[in-house]
């Protein structure tokens, strides 16, 4: 019986492996980002709901969404937050001939404050000549909202 069932696995195995296959059907690629709708400060305790615009490369991109990363799992680099829009083409695309003025996408990701130090977000614009990626700097603090007073 364990012959007839590992024959059968292997069989399965066979018959999803497409001979012919160049490898993935797109590429993902980042996406600048544009616009993000951040508070001037955080609370600590509160959940946010932060949305941001990024703008796809072309017609020819299909949005897919965002790409939010903490910079690290301790300390400060817990509260550098990396944001970036992701996009796909299809592969072996080499000139988009397609035309859009739906470029701009809006997708948000939600951000728990769970520290009393400033968060810093690093949104993704592009990269520069050496390749390297180019990063608009936000930092926005934590505190408490001050209770506005009463106008008589």
């Amino acid at each position: 019986m364990k012959k007839i069932a590992l024959l059968f696995m292997f069989t399965l195995l066979l018959a999803g492996c497409d001979i012919e296959d160049d490898g993935p059907g797109s590429v993902q690629v980042l996406a600048e980002v544009v616009d993000v709708d951040l508070p001037e400060f955080f609370e600590k305790g509160k959940l946010y709901q932060i949305k941001v615009t990024y703008l796809l490369p072309d017609a020819c991109h299909t949005a897919l969404g965002l790409q939010a990363i903490r910079g690290g799992a301790e300390d400060a680099l817990r509260r550098d937050i990396y944001v970036a829009g992701v996009a796909s083409y299809p592969t072996g695309l080499e000139d988009c001939t397609l035309e859009s003025e739906d470029l701009e996408k809006m997708d948000s990701f939600t951000l728990r404050i769970d520290e009393d130090q400033p968060f810093t977000f690093y949104l993704w614009t592009g990269v520069d000549a050496n390749k390297e990626s180019i990063y608009t700097k936000i930092v926005v603090p934590v505190g408490e909202a001050t209770p506005t007073p009463a106008v008589n």
